[in-house]
């Protein structure tokens, strides 16, 4: 089975290595055909060419590439219309949402449910601006669900 991780990035030229290498070395997704899905949003820094060079020796590996900085939710949708995948998955590069989770997901996924949602249970080592933007969030989140 093919699991697409589509993942914005936006000068991350320091933790592309470590995300890949964490994926790529988990093993409980070693079961999987693990597609990662890379957008650059407009990067000024080495970000492009770090991508560049991973996909050149892994053909899992896709990279896209804005000319400028477009913001996370049109390079979502750019990776969501490249992804390959059976099953899609959007991650953060900086990993700040566990990589563990994913073999739990798919698990919902192939128990059968049509999507599967993940929400952090404990924001307590967030600052107070990003558990605020978290709340709102959830709450338009689950208003128009």
């Amino acid at each position: 089975m093919k699991i697409s991780l589509v993942v914005p990035v936006f000068n991350e030229e320091d933790t592309i290595p470590i995300f890949y290498k964490t994926v790529r070395e988990f093993n409980e997704l070693k079961e999987y055909e693990i597609e990662i899905v890379f957008i650059n949003d407009g990067s000024k820094d080495a970000t492009e060419s770090i991508i560049n060079k991973i996909a050149a020796s892994d053909p899992l590996v896709i990279p896209l590439s804005f000319t400028r900085n477009f913001g996370k939710e049109p390079a979502l949708f750019a990776g969501l219309d490249h992804a390959t995948g059976d099953a899609v998955i959007p991650i953060d590069v900086d990993l700040q949402d566990p990589i563990e989770v994913i073999p739990h997901l798919i698990e919902k996924w192939q128990a059968g449910a049509d999507m599967v949602l993940a929400k952090r249970s404990d924001r307590s080592t967030d600052g107070r601006m990003k558990r605020k933007t978290a709340e709102w969030f959830y709450k338009l989140h689950n208003k128009i669900s």
